[in-house]
């Protein structure tokens, strides 16, 4: 057991400096949510008990607020650094890698499993870009094959006073990190009735007891701000949004299948959309051939995880890639078992694809991740990398005397990220932070005090995302009051230095 450990202790390692590899240029996305939440989670940091999470893309429905507790410590260490929570987000990404092997172990009862399954999964693309995402839906890569590793234990009678308790924990928390991850509930609900002769009332009441306290939050918050998740909920039931009302049954086998193929690939060949889907589908038939009705397998198992999403196409958002956000460790979890019987049968053909599957990743980690999470972000230039050296540049500019400054963002006229980088980087820099003499911005959770000075500067954001007739109004604003002296751009971030008129 020592050198189980041992091995998967090693494989953790390298797959930690992996997702942090490129954390010391600054190649780390940061947008209007990581500011948003790196706001809040500087006040919960220093005191101020907080019970409401993100929003979510439908209104009335929020996120939970777990994801702003689990960055306070990083933000608090790290003196508001977004740097230091990138590692620590990291570090919690990569201890899903003990949760693949364990799981592997437990399926098969093999050690090899464990460690190809550890290992993909340690090299998997897709894990590596969540692992620096500051967003909530990344907390799902720990926690969602967390609820499958407590379901598992459950249902074969492992650990029987602590499997429903971690079953639920894994759930609840996914649900705080991302609401919509509560389709995960209908395979466990599928297992669990499954097995029932081996589930006891009192192991549900202790999942059920469980999964309230993990959720508590959330009931609070529901009960604090008038049930308007309700509102939400029944929005997505009925069709409420106008884009999801319009498609057809059609549409959405399409968008089910186009989903899955995509982080299927991610998760296993990036290189390559149809090569990576086509890999873990044919994975899937394999498994399924393997599988002897009337016992509980593993093959089962994984494959209602890896289409547990279906339960959730017709209600829409779909098109968004972290709705599926912990299925790729099922996927390094069917690749590893397989790749481990493929070992006892022909190594150097195991050992062939493995490397197929080893090149695939590494070559779009070392491709994509020096530019950030290039596979959710739509501004793709917000890096820190750009973000840092322009604002040196304007307190350079201004002989570090006093500017004022106004942004083109998205979303429009909301200034945070821009607010935020000045209070934590120019402040700590410079000693002191640029007025703002643009639209107003009431009711942001930061913002610049408003001052106009001769010196001026225009921050224009990558336009990915903003309408394009916004720049003319914005040049056409600033105009009227000053005149460019010169331009310079960050990466698609381009800075407008002004002299007032």
């Amino acid at each position: 057991m020592r050198k189980f450990i041992s091995i998967l202790l090693i494989i953790f390692i390298f797959g930690y400096v992996l997702r942090i590899l490129f954390l010391p240029q600054n190649a780390l996305t940061f947008g209007y949510d990581q500011a948003r939440d790196a706001v809040h989670a500087l006040q919960i940091a220093r005191g101020d008990i907080q019970i409401l999470g993100p929003s979510s893309s439908t209104p009335g429905l929020y996120h939970g607020v777990l994801y702003f507790y689990v960055l306070a410590p990083a933000y608090l260490i790290g003196s508001g650094s977004p740097i230091v929570a990138a590692y620590w987000i990291a570090f919690i990404n990569a201890l899903t890698i003990f949760t693949v092997g364990i799981l592997a172990y437990l399926f098969t009862k093999n050690k090899h499993a464990s460690y190809f399954s550890a290992f993909l999964y340690a090299i998997s693309f897709e894990a590596t870009q969540y692992a620096t995402w500051l967003s909530n839906p990344t907390l799902g890569m720990f926690t969602v094959p967390l609820m499958y590793l407590g379901l598992w234990m459950w249902i074969t009678k492992r650990a029987k006073k602590y499997a429903p308790i971690i079953a639920a924990i894994g759930l609840g928390t996914s649900i705080q990190a991302e609401i919509f991850l509560a389709y995960h509930a209908a395979p466990l609900a599928l297992w669990l009735w499954l097995s029932r002769k081996n589930i006891t009332k009192r192991q549900c009441i202790v999942f059920v007891l469980t999964l309230i306290a993990s959720l508590s939050t959330m009931i609070l918050s529901e009960v604090k701000f008038g049930f308007k998740g309700i509102g939400g909920i029944s929005s997505l039931l009925n069709s409420g949004d106008a884009l999801v009302a319009a498609k057809g049954f059609g549409d959405f086998v399409l968008l089910f299948l186009n989903q899955l193929g995509r982080v299927y690939s991610m998760a296993s060949y990036p290189g390559n959309v149809g090569y990576g889907a086509a890999i873990v589908i044919i994975c899937m038939v394999v498994a399924a051939r393997q599988w002897k009705k009337g016992e509980l397998n593993w093959q089962p198992f994984i494959v209602t995880w890896l289409l547990s999403h279906i339960t959730v196409t017709t209600l829409g958002g779909t098109s968004t890639p972290f709705l599926l956000v912990g299925i790729s460790p099922a996927v390094s979890l069917l690749l590893g078992i397989l790749c481990s019987q493929l070992w006892k049968q022909n190594r150097v053909l195991s050992i062939v694809f493995i490397a197929i599957l080893v090149f695939g990743n590494m070559s779009a980690i070392f491709k994509e991740n020096p530019r950030g999470s290039t596979i959710f972000s739509i501004q793709k230039d917000m890096l820190l990398s750009n973000q840092l050296p322009a604002i040196e540049y304007m307190y350079t500019q201004a002989q570090e005397k006093p500017f004022s400054i106004n942004s083109l963002t998205s979303p429009l006229w909301v200034n945070i990220v821009w607010s935020y980088l000045f209070e934590w980087y120019g402040n700590n820099q410079y000693g002191y932070v640029p007025g703002w003499h643009g639209r107003g911005q009431e009711g942001q959770v930061t913002a610049l005090p408003v001052a106009k000075h001769p010196t001026r500067y225009l921050i224009i954001e990558p336009m990915a995302g903003i309408p394009f007739r916004y720049l003319d109004d914005t040049l056409g604003e600033e105009n009227v009051s000053s005149h460019v002296v010169s331009e310079k751009n960050f990466g698609e971030i381009r800075i407008q230095s002004r002299l007032q008129l």
